[in-house]
């Protein structure tokens, strides 16, 4: 009937005035035409009637032909569209769980895209970025930054042809004090050239002059626009008025626009001043004091710039040796400067993390297709009979696919507007110019393109093999039978197996940072971090410009905190472990010979009173404590740490040697001379990751500094002491601010935040990795036991066990895992190496990780496959054999 039914169509349609072309698109048409009038419930003969009279009935030109198939073609584009949604309705379960699997990829996609937009792909906001770069001091043997003295950057200045302009800049909490009250504000010291070395005019006022950047120059301060509208109510009187900073008047010449931010500092400054306030230290090379950058000629090349800074110096280190000797000068684009090595790298990671979810959703997603697409073999086998090309099969069912993609990255934007909120959040301390960091053009257009990507990988395999298939095969046999060839199984196969092995490269990486963050956060600080309270205060030049007054003040208060109910022991400490500060300087050991020039011994130096190491419960090692006899006299005493003693006295007792010049804050009659009483524990400073440093410790009295933190010791829950711990250090003086109150322990974690934050991400993405995974292990094994319902029936018949039926169940499913893994350690090994800057204590080849994620993918496999294995042991097999 069919055979003969195209023999008609062809003898009608074979017009000498119409190409082949033509008449296939006629023909085609003709057997749509008779499938849509099958649907609206015509008979054979009625539909075959109604098509031929609406064909054949009307004569066509050529043109009119061409005209009337490209309205068909937007009409069917429609009929395809609306009558994919309808199938996908018609299985609300497979739609939801399609759509909920692509969403996780395309939204995780979405998120840390928008991050890497933001902090990689965006060019920072300065004027004209890529000609500023960042200047470092550095090693010859290894690339480390380290700030630069003012007469080096002087040099720099005069000597170079290549840069416009090369400026200066440090970091500085001022103490602004208002009708009594002080407060720590954020603020910059910078080289007259600042502004317009980053090409920024001021809002109101002016710049500052050359000659207010020297020593001794009157103090003139610059302020933020949020400043003047906070402080000065927007008031043009701002111009001239002083502020009392750090117990010195600076008079404002000047406002910043509302759009000025400086993005190489690590906060955002309300205020900006010269570089006159470091005094003295001006005219010392060994003042390593500024951060520099610099701006690029147009006429000069990145690498023409880099040689030249060396040749500088290496002139430098032939005229200062004492202070330039195995130094260099290292060039770093601004965008990198920004957004630190590591950081690039971490993201970098995390993108082909979120890859790797994407690629494990679309596996799923494709093997649920192929077996939506077995369950639609009759359906597609009865509308290519009627005509219907592989084609026009394949367009409606890439259709289908495509609306899933859409679909999905809807709610894909949804789930990534809440991740990026979670990543903001957790992220504050760890990811630069977060602000920037949003949904924009380029990120919906990097989803769209993602939603096609993702329609044509997890569409392709289902369409290839849905869009052929065996006529004969499928119109003679039952739905049962049609559906267990062996090529739909082999292609599902393969996809589970693809999605182990992803699955597996996902969770190693996942487990290497949960292992590397375990392991930071186990390593003990060389102190006891629990129960303690700390606070940090800065004391005004004017009111406490001699010792006695500082001495006297820090006195005062540790009676006052001593008192407070539930205080153990309190002290005082310049540069507080996990403050954020740290100072170090070179020093001599008396009676030996003086050391060659870059060769001096340095250390970190602490300057604390005599409670400080019983109160944080460091060791004491040899010798002892500071004492109250540790007085102001002729020679002062020292306490250093073991590094210091190993390095510095491997064969000597160092109780008792003497060490001076000592680079700590000198103040007026500081003694010259210290001998060591002590040798305490090595204590981390600044961070678990790295080794201790060689430290110093010189009594308070002896050596008091202008800054630094107390702290307390509590019985019980150091938080509940923040309110009265800040009250009474105030009471002592309001006009010291006492800020970054917190206990001890919140520091210490903070300084591993960015390990945990990346932790995190990849244990989120590693345990959505893992349940794709097992959804598509699961998925495959069911559908297995559907299939073979009748084989498992037959077997229990014939006397096969439960056990064996659980056993070759279960064996399919374990097998594909095994596949998996195996591929997936290959993969592993290879790509692990990327995380390398990422892990501590750690290798990338760990094997214990790599154990112990083979064994937690493998059970959680046997589960995924028990499961339907044990509703396979359960079929009835009288119920099995009359199936179908």
């Amino acid at each position: 009937m069919l055979s003969r039914l195209k023999r008609r169509w062809r003898a009608l349609f074979r017009k000498e005035e119409l190409d082949r072309e033509l008449d296939d698109e006629l023909n085609f048409h003709l057997a749509r035409e008779i499938e849509d009038n099958l649907r609206g419930g015509m008979s054979h003969e009625e539909a075959h009637y109604a098509a031929m009279k609406s064909f054949g009935g009307v004569e066509h030109s050529k043109e009119e032909c061409r005209d009337a198939r490209g309205v068909r073609l937007i009409e069917e584009f429609g009929q395809d569209i609306r009558y994919g949604l309808r199938m996908l309705l018609k299985q609300p379960a497979f739609t939801l769980i399609a759509i909920l699997t692509l969403a996780l990829g395309i939204g995780a996609n979405t998120a840390i895209f928008s991050v890497v937009n933001a902090l990689m792909l965006n060019p920072p906001s300065i004027i004209e970025p890529e000609r500023v770069v960042a200047i470092w001091r550095t090693p010859k043997d290894r690339v480390a930054e380290d700030n630069v003295s003012y007469l080096e950057l002087q040099d720099w200045r005069t000597r170079n042809r290549s840069f416009e302009a090369i400026a200066g800049y440090e970091s500085h909490d001022f103490i602004l004090l208002n009708e009594g009250q002080a407060e720590r504000i954020q603020g910059m010291r910078v080289t007259s050239n600042f502004l317009s070395f980053l090409k920024v005019n001021l809002l109101r006022g002016r710049d500052f002059q050359p000659e207010e950047e020297q020593r001794g120059a009157e103090p003139v301060v610059i302020i933020s626009y949020e400043f003047w509208k906070d402080r000065f109510g927007g008031n043009e009187s701002a111009l001239g008025q002083q502020l009392s900073l750090s117990g010195r008047p600076f008079t404002v010449i000047g406002i910043m626009p509302p759009s000025f931010e400086f993005p190489l500092a690590p906060k955002q400054n309300e205020l900006l001043t010269t570089i006159a306030g470091q005094g003295v230290d001006l005219d010392h090379r060994g003042a390593l004091l500024l951060f520099a950058a610099g701006r690029l000629k147009s006429s000069a090349s990145f690498e023409q710039a880099q040689a030249e800074l060396t040749n500088i110096a290496e002139n430098l280190e032939q005229q200062y040796p004492q202070y330039n000797k195995n130094v260099t000068s290292y060039l770093v684009r601004v965008d990198e400067q920004i957004v630190g090595r590591d950081v690039r790298r971490a993201l970098w990671v995390l993108l082909g993390a979120v890859a790797f979810i994407l690629l494990i959703a679309c596996t799923n997603v494709a093997n649920l297709l192929l077996v939506r697409a077995s369950a639609r073999e009759k359906e597609l086998a009865v509308r290519e009979a009627l005509g219907a090309s592989a084609w026009r099969i394949a367009r409606q069912l890439l259709i289908e696919s495509f609306l899933l993609a859409l679909l999905s990255a809807g709610m894909g934007l949804l789930i990534a507007v809440c991740g990026l909120g979670a990543i903001k959040y957790y992220g504050a301390d760890q990811l630069p110019r977060l602000d920037e960091i949003q949904i924009n053009a380029r990120v919906l257009v990097f989803t769209l393109a993602v939603s096609v990507l993702t329609a044509l990988l997890f569409s392709l395999i289902p369409v290839l093999k849905a869009s052929r298939p065996d006529l004969n095969e499928v119109l003679k046999a039952g739905s049962k039978s049609a559906t267990s060839a062996r090529s739909p199984r082999l292609w599902r196969d393969s996809l589970v197996v693809a999605e182990v092995a992803l699955g597996l490269v996902l969770l190693i990486g996942a487990g290497l940072m949960i292992r590397s963050f375990t392991l930071l956060a186990n390593v003990s600080p060389g102190f006891d971090p629990k129960n303690v309270l700390t606070g940090s205060i800065s004391l005004t030049a004017g009111a406490y410009s001699k010792t006695e007054e500082r001495v006297r003040y820090v006195n005062q208060t540790l009676v006052k905190l001593k008192a407070l109910p539930g205080v153990v022991s309190a002290a005082f400490v310049g540069n507080m472990p996990f403050s954020g500060s740290n100072s170090r300087g070179r020093f001599r050991i008396e009676g030996r010979p003086e050391p060659e020039v870059g060769r001096e011994p340095v250390a970190s130096l602490r300057s604390i009173t005599s409670e400080y190491f019983q109160a944080l419960r460091i060791p004491l090692r040899q010798g002892r404590y500071f004492n109250d006899q540790d007085e102001r006299r002729g020679v002062g005493a020292a306490i250093i740490n073991e590094t210091l003693a190993r390095r510095y006295f491997l064969n000597e007792n160092p109780i008792g040697q003497r060490i001076s010049h000592i680079g700590a804050n000198r103040n007026e009659g500081d003694q010259e001379q210290y001998e060591i009483v002590g040798v305490v524990g090595d204590v981390h400073h600044s961070s678990l990751t790295g080794a201790a440093t060689p430290e110093i410790c010189l009594p308070y009295q002896q050596n008091s500094w202008e800054w630094g933190n107390f702290f307390v010791r509590t019985t019980g829950n150091p938080s509940l002491l923040i309110k009265s711990f800040t009250e009474e250090i105030r009471s002592s003086d309001k006009t010291v601010p006492v800020t970054d109150i917190q206990p001890l322990e919140d520091a210490i974690s903070g300084s591993f935040a960015q390990t945990r934050f990346y932790a995190f991400l990849f244990a989120l993405f590693g345990a959505t990795g893992l349940m794709l995974t097992l959804t598509g292990i699961y998925s495959v094994v069911s559908y297995t036991v559907a299939q073979r319902t009748q084989e498992i029936g037959l077997r229990m018949a014939l006397g096969a066990q439960r056990r064996d039926v659980l056993h070759l169940v279960a064996r399919r499913g374990l097998m594909l895992t095994a596949w998996g893994i195996g591929l997936g350690l290959a993969g592993s090994f290879a790509l692990t190496r990327l995380m390398t800057s990422l892990l501590f204590g750690v290798t990338a080849d760990d094997p214990a990780t790599f154990g112990a994620v083979i064994l937690l993918l493998a059970t959680a496999a046997l589960v995924s496959c028990f499961f339907p294995a044990r509703r396979a042991t359960k079929v009835d097999p009288l119920i099995a054999l009359r199936y179908e």
